[in-house]
């Protein structure tokens, strides 16, 4: 029997390399993942008359990227002024500051409240400011321009700076009647500038957004709230113009000067929207793995599928058949956001399927069903169908120091070749803090 694999694509450096790979086995031998070749039945021996041999099932495995649902990248609060001990408001004069990382084409939205009313605060438009130039260059200097005094449509207004239900005079959190006109919106005749000045520096690796409590010399001087920063692709992750609050923590940011929901609702939307890598779809035995937790990686070829998106080695090492060809396309290449992988898979009853392919956006992160698999039938012997998403896991091959997802010079997108970056302090291999189910999807369908 010889068994041919063909069109072993791989991703390096932001580049498509095609390598061909093929493997064959010997008639009279059998490869076991990690072992060495055994001896089994040659195939001049004719089946037993009373155990007919048992035909094999075909799978159809599809391996989709949906990593384009988030609305956030990273998540900040600013909550203690420069100079201080702990977290408070900033009087005119004095300054929140928050350090974040940021890649091209990202963009940043921020709210702080204007505490002398019911529930304004300043901030970005929807959409937010961009963070680089068209030219790739950092935006940096003063962006009070960009920003806007808004009305979060939560609570009735009242005049500013006097107003009993305001946050400095309110009984309680939560005080207030509700606004007849529930939408956000901007606040009329109110300039930002006129309350803060914010800039925006750039050291070389991160961004320090700096803003200002300037509204000593306003119509309505006011302290200014602990408030959230988020840098994020496109869309508008903390409200949109003329509708109403989404009900994520805006309100209680507004209203008392509270960010802590806000945060925890973005937090709980955030991720790096990451192309995926050609790889490996291997059926295996009970008794077979193809990696060992907590172990360094024993170089058969996960390193280079989990750093560089190069599968050929490790679908040789494993038996494994590549994928590589997205959906509607015609040739190898990476997974983007709502494209899928299908690979077919040959199995016999007690055999187990795994596969692994790269997280792009990392240094030597990669999804896999595990160095076990799963079985892919169950205890009546038949073959599982549906959606196995829930069993796949984020995995760090230990190959690689980890950079932050998405910015790391290292990581293929932005590496200057294939195997590079620094080694990883920890070698072994291991699970991944992630849920793989924001980023993929995995069905299995027996064919007739």
């Amino acid at each position: 029997m010889r068994i041919t694999r063909r069109g072993a694509a791989f991703f390096v450096a932001g580049a498509l390399t095609l390598a061909a790979c093929s493997t064959s086995t010997d008639p009279d031998t059998t490869t076991t993942v990690g072992s060495e070749p055994t001896t089994t039945t040659t195939a001049t021996e004719a089946p037993s008359e009373t155990t007919p041999a048992e035909m094999p099932t075909r799978f159809l495995v599809e391996i989709a990227n949906i990593s384009d649902e988030f609305a956030a990248r990273r998540v900040g609060a600013f909550t203690t002024p420069v100079g201080a001990d702990g977290p408070a408001p900033v009087l005119p004069g004095e300054s929140y500051e928050w350090v974040f990382s940021a890649a091209p084409g990202e963009r940043l939205s921020f709210a702080t409240m204007f505490v002398q009313s019911n529930d304004w605060f300043v901030g970005t438009a929807p959409d937010g400011i961009a963070l680089f130039g068209e030219d790739g260059t950092p935006v940096t200097g003063d962006i009070s321009a960009n920003l806007d005094v808004w009305d979060a449509g939560t609570e009735i207004d009242q005049d500013p700076g006097s107003g009993e239900d305001q946050a400095p005079r309110q009984a309680g959190p939560d005080t207030g009647s509700d606004d007849p006109d529930d939408t956000v919106r901007m606040v009329p005749d109110r300039m930002a500038p006129e309350t803060v000045t914010v800039n925006l520096g750039h050291d070389g690796t991160d961004f320090t957004l700096t803003i200002t409590n300037a509204s000593e010399n306003s119509a309505t001087p006011t302290p200014l709230a602990p408030g959230v920063g988020v840098v994020h692709g496109s869309g508008e992750p903390l409200f949109t113009d003329g509708q109403p609050d989404r009900g994520d923590g805006l309100e209680a940011l507004a209203e008392d000067g509270d960010p802590s929901g806000l945060v925890a609702s973005l937090e709980a939307a955030t991720g790096v929207t990451t192309p995926l890598a050609p790889g490996v779809a291997a059926v295996i035995d009970m008794d077979q793995t193809v990696f060992t937790p907590g172990e360094p990686d024993d170089g058969h070829g996960l390193e280079a599928l989990a750093e560089d998106g190069n599968p050929a080695e490790y679908a040789e090492w494993t038996s494994g058949i590549v994928f590589a060809v997205p959906s509607g396309a015609s040739d190898p290449g990476p997974l983007f956001p709502g494209q899928s992988y299908t690979v077919e898979v040959d199995a016999l009853s007690a055999q187990y399927l795994t596969f692994a392919t790269m997280f792009v956006q990392s240094n030597d992160w990669f999804f896999s069903l595990g160095a076990e698999g799963i079985p892919l039938f169950d205890e009546s012997g038949a073959a599982i169908s549906g959606d196995i998403t829930d069993l796949v896991t984020a995995w760090d091959a230990g190959t690689e120091a980890d950079q932050t997802p998405g910015l790391g010079a290292d990581q293929a997108p932005r590496q200057a070749g294939p195997d590079t970056g620094a080694a990883d302090p920890d070698a072994s291999i291991r699970p991944v803090e992630l849920d793989a189910g924001n980023y993929i999807v995995v069905t299995i369908t027996p064919m007739p």
